[in-house]
């Protein structure tokens, strides 16, 4: 059998796997690759990349490590189906890029298929040993090994294609171009979303991010409908449907998440990844009790892997918080807390945080707060912000009486949850606020030591409602009422840079540039003010986003 054979044996090989795993047959998915893992490029690759995704799910120190086992297999199949160079030509790749033209078409798929599963390699150093620094620095030493090798394969496939004429024989297959378009323009869009500061330290290595140029990239490979295409299609969905939600709303385009969910669950019906994100969709959309059904078609799969039963409880966790039926969604945060192992921590505060917006009554509140510091994690060597904060609340609860203001609120507002609740419960929402500012007001002792932090949370909150309700000047005289009592927060610093970046986002909307860009730079910079402060990184992305959209 030939080069070219055996290449195409292997991916399909692959494409079977792709099949069954998007048709909720994980264990068939495996099964299928299983005896040709070891001597098939896209088998070892597809073998890899399904322990892969449970370990990740699972992030059991034995599904780590077994993964890890699995992929560098998997690199060592696939190196050996790389190019072969001399000495010669070895070092002189370090002055100039290899001419992937001059390989075979086998060799270029295993270039390809080696940067793809080297990067999976470098996620999970990150989790092989959680708490160390050596494990942080070799993790992303993989990463910037894997980025320089997709912007070489992207820098020969564009000089190539620039060069050919209009209806010659295009040099490179369609595979191996909509490959290396989704992997490099995923590079490129990750490293545009983070903030300069990081950034900056990444562009000294060479690591660059183009939003536009890498979404393109991403689009243009889910288009083509190759055996990687469903990749660029989730990817898309992720982007779309999570990410975009928490750091830019206001660029989501229902559209393209429309068609890649109408084409894919008409491929593979009942799809329990599909229809995930069809509930994402309608999470979006402000239809919770129609994502809460749909959630519940993910539910009703039989699985292996639990783990996506967690994720649908995740989100039905936030819908039945929009829908401010906090005694539903503290039971969804208890079933987390029971069965997850992705953050015991934060599922233990969410549901002190609802049962307590449920009924502060509840016995069992004080036991799960006391449990919450206990199961902190390390990524890297350092804690979880979100734990952090989780941890510091949870012992303000214990240390106050018992007594946390607007916690569930609080949550919704830090998760970004607050746009999909309906007019109706918003007014709710923004009653139950006016009866807690009564009672700071007028309650002599109050329950904590720090009514003024409770004060300013409240009128944050009012002027993040009120504009959501499309009512600009109350929302800016809530944010400035706020602000006047800034010198007086004295645990929940963060709440103030959090403030100012809702006003500066305002004024955005106003057209009032030189505002904006002042409170959000404001913000950017309070860490110099205080040494830190909670969930600063996530409001860095988001500063950093809204920032860029400023005319200069």
């Amino acid at each position: 059998m030939g080069d070219s054979s055996i290449l195409q044996v292997s991916m399909d090989q692959a494409a079977m796997a792709r099949d069954f795993l998007l048709s909720n047959k994980l264990e068939e998915a495996r099964e299928c690759v299983i005896p040709y893992k070891d001597t098939s490029m896209y088998a070892a690759m597809a073998f890899c990349n399904i322990g892969f995704m449970q370990a990740i799910m699972t992030f059991d120190r034995d599904h780590i490590a077994q993964s890890i086992s699995e992929i560098d297999v998997a690199l060592q199949v696939i190196d050996n189906n790389r190019r072969k160079d001399g000495m010669i030509s070895y070092l002189m790749s370090y002055v100039k890029n290899r001419d992937i033209s001059l390989f075979t078409e086998s060799e270029r798929h295993a270039e390809l298929l080696y940067a793809e599963t080297l990067l999976v390699r470098s996620v999970l150093t990150f989790a092989e040993d959680a708490e160390s620094l050596v494990s942080f620095v070799k993790g992303a030493l993989k990463i910037k090994t894997c980025h320089s090798l997709y912007k070489e394969l992207y820098s020969c496939v564009s000089q190539h294609e620039s060069q050919e004429s209009p209806g010659s024989q295009p040099t490179f297959s369609r595979e191996i171009v909509g490959g290396i378009m989704m992997g490099y323009g995923a590079f490129l869009l990750g490293l545009s979303l983070l903030p300069p500061k990081i950034l900056r330290l990444l562009e000294f290595v060479g690591l660059q991010g183009d939003k536009a140029l890498g979404l393109k990239l991403i689009k243009d490979a889910e288009k083509m409908d190759l055996l990687r295409s469903f990749v660029a299609a989730y990817g898309l969905l992720n982007f779309e449907t999570i990410i975009l939600q928490f750091i830019k709303p206001e660029e989501y385009d229902v559209d393209i998440v429309t068609d890649i969910l109408d084409r894919y669950l008409e491929r593979y019906p009942g799809s329990v990844t599909f229809t995930f994100f069809k509930g994402r969709k309608s999470v979006i959309s402000g239809d919770l009790y129609g994502a809460i059904t749909l959630f519940e078609e993910c539910e009703a799969i039989p699985l292996d892997w639990i783990q996506v039963y967690h994720l649908c409880y995740w989100e039905k966790m936030w819908c039945y918080a929009m829908s401010l039926q906090w005694d539903k969604a503290a039971e969804f945060a208890y079933k987390l807390f029971e069965e997850s192992k992705w953050s015991k921590t934060l599922f233990g505060y969410q549901y002190v945080a609802f049962q307590f917006m449920a009924d502060p009554s509840t016995a069992d509140i004080q036991e799960i707060a006391e449990k919450v510091p206990k199961h902190q994690l390390r990524i890297g060597g350092k804690h979880l912000h979100i734990e952090k904060f989780a941890i510091r609340k949870a012992r303000s609860y214990l240390a106050n009486g018992k007594f946390l203001c607007l916690p569930g609120l609080e949550l919704m507002y830090i998760w970004r949850f607050i746009p999909q609740i309906n007019r109706v419960n918003k007014e709710k929402l923004l009653t139950i606020i006016e009866g807690c500012l009564e009672e700071i007001e007028s309650a002599a002792p109050y329950h904590t030591p720090y009514p003024l932090d409770d004060w300013f949370l409240c009128h944050l909150l009012t002027g993040v409602l009120v504009a959501d309700l499309g009512d600009a000047p109350r929302a800016l005289a809530a944010l400035k009422t706020a602000l006047q009592s800034e010198d007086s927060v004295q645990v929940d610093h963060f709440y103030i840079p959090y403030a100012h970046f809702e006003l500066g986002i305002l004024y955005s909307k106003q057209g009032e540039f030189a505002q904006a860009r002042a409170h959000l730079r404001y913000a950017k910079e309070f860490s110099g003010k205080v040494k830190s402060y909670s969930l600063e990184n996530r409001l860095l992305f988001r500063i950093h986003s809204a920032l860029s959209s400023l005319p200069h």
